[in-house]
């Protein structure tokens, strides 16, 4: 049975430290699953020195990797939105601004 809150207009992401757990429990998963893919063909290669050793270069891949990886994933989606942003900027300051222009032609 799921936990409701006592007050439901309150989301349970609504806290930002709940965020925050969030993306670490997800952020852990992953580095685990990594982790356990290195250690599975550690296995096969070498046996149970190859599972220390694909541990160890899951646990590196997910500790300098992944925050890599999530930078890369913030820049590619940021971008489009600082594009559109200098765009209008850009025409503002060539053509003026769109909101003076209609108050101007809803007076003439």
């Amino acid at each position: 049975m799921e936990n409701t809150p006592q007050n439901p207009s309150e989301d349970r992401h609504s806290h930002p430290w709940k965020r925050y757990l969030t993306y670490m429990k997800w952020y852990a998963l992953i580095m685990l699953g990594i982790s356990l893919i290195l250690a599975a063909l550690g296995y096969s290669g070498a046996g149970w020195p190859g599972v220390l050793n694909g541990l160890t270069w899951g646990l590196m891949m997910g500790i300098f990797g992944l925050p890599i990886l999530g930078l890369l994933l913030s820049v590619s989606i940021w971008s489009g939105y600082a594009h559109r942003w200098g765009e209008y900027n850009y025409k503002k300051q060539l053509e003026g601004d769109p909101d003076k222009k209609k108050e101007e032609n809803q007076r003439d």
